[in-house]
């Protein structure tokens, strides 16, 4: 199924009391949040991705540098960080953070 499709497939789920759809039509962000783990997907532009999981771990589509822990990292697809902390940061393909989303949500369906 198309990025498209399947997003706009998942966006319109009736959901669970605990999972929240966020949009913000003038900054064009759409978000579906897990207000009981702090689970999320954001979409922003319909371009760049992120899925956080329970355990503060990221999924990014973009590809941008980032300062961690003094250091400078310049991420390419594939690429994965683990801070200090444990949590981890992976950089994959926005259909891969969309179908990791759908699998996490589709299980919090009314």
């Amino acid at each position: 199924m198309p990025l498209t499709k399947k997003l706009a497939a998942l966006l319109s789920k009736k959901f669970n009391t605990n999972i929240t759809i966020l949009e913000d039509v003038d900054s064009n962000t759409f978000s579906i949040l897990d207000n009981d783990n702090g689970t999320i997907l954001v979409i922003s532009n319909r371009d760049q991705f992120y899925f956080k999981d329970q355990h503060r771990n990221l999924w990014l589509s973009f590809l941008e540098s980032f300062h961690v822990d003094g250091k400078q990292y310049d991420p390419k697809m594939g690429d994965s960080y683990t801070l200090n902390n444990g949590v981890q940061y992976n950089f994959t393909t926005k259909e891969s953070i969309l179908e990791m989303a759908s699998n996490y949500f589709e299980k919090h369906i009314d």
